[in-house]
């Protein structure tokens, strides 16, 4: 656990900050050569950078107070100027509503759009997830297995050994990220890497929920975390408009594709 990386002259360098702003950088150069190959503009897809930061961050913020309104009720201005207190899955919905917005004002097909960032996107929330091994947060339940770690005894685990939770959801993502890049290469319709994006994800943080140590339950009757909730919607909803666009192109809903 290292959330300071380094200090230079009384300026502390974040870990968790700096893993961000990588995870941005590199995804946004991905979403750029992926316009280039598609011939579209590239300086759209830069301008639909800053609207990405923007609402990325507020969502998860917007997202994390609303889960932990305490924070934000105890000291309002310190809560909205603090480090950390960041949700993905609000940031990931602050992006889709910031990218349904965006692409009707420039008209650029949303379908379209989406298959080009979609992959940035798993790429960025896997290097995300390193930031937050290192930050301490987003920490796995506790567990005998080789591979597990121990945060420093401060730590809410205690220095108790738990899942590197971060890393895999770093190593799922990425693999989710080949996985898109390979069937867009023959996807059958524009939006079919998009919406496969919202299954995949949802799928990897459902299932990782179960092994979180920080996990928030929600619904306790059917033992389902907030973060659970939100996963089904969005895999119920990449589902559900496969079906809708494959029938709207003529493609049997019923077929699985299997790239070469």
């Amino acid at each position: 656990m290292h959330p300071i990386l380094f200090e230079i002259s009384g300026f502390k360098i974040y870990s968790y900050g700096l893993l961000m702003a990588l995870a941005y950088l590199l995804g946004f150069a991905l979403i750029i050569y992926r316009a280039k190959q598609a011939q579209d503009n590239p300086d759209d897809y830069l301008e639909a950078a800053i609207w990405f930061i923007i609402a990325g961050i507020g969502g998860a913020r917007l997202f994390y107070f609303i889960w932990y309104p305490q924070v934000f009720l105890h000291n309002p201005v310190g809560a909205l100027f603090s480090q950390g207190g960041l949700v993905w899955y609000g940031g990931v919905i602050g992006v889709l509503l910031a990218s349904v917005l965006f692409t009707r004002l420039k008209r650029i097909p949303l379908q379209h759009f989406g298959d080009i960032v979609a992959p940035a996107a798993a790429l960025g929330l896997a290097i995300g997830r390193i930031g937050c091994l290192l930050a301490g947060c987003c920490y796995g339940a506790v567990c005998d297995l080789p591979w597990a770690i121990r945060y420093p005894q401060v730590h809410e685990t205690h220095g108790q050994p738990v899942h590197p939770a971060p890393l895999y959801e770093t190593g799922l993502m990425l693999l989710v990220c080949l996985w898109l890049l390979k069937i867009d290469r023959r996807k059958p319709f524009e939006g079919f890497t998009f919406w496969w994006f919202f299954i995949l994800a949802g799928l990897v943080r459902f299932a990782l929920e179960y092994i979180r140590g920080d996990r928030l339950v929600w619904l306790g009757e059917m033992n389902l975390s907030a973060s659970q909730v939100v996963s089904i919607l969005g895999v119920l909803l990449g589902a559900g408009m496969l079906c809708y666009l494959s029938a709207k192109n003529g493609q049997r809903t019923s077929a699985v594709y299997k790239p070469d």
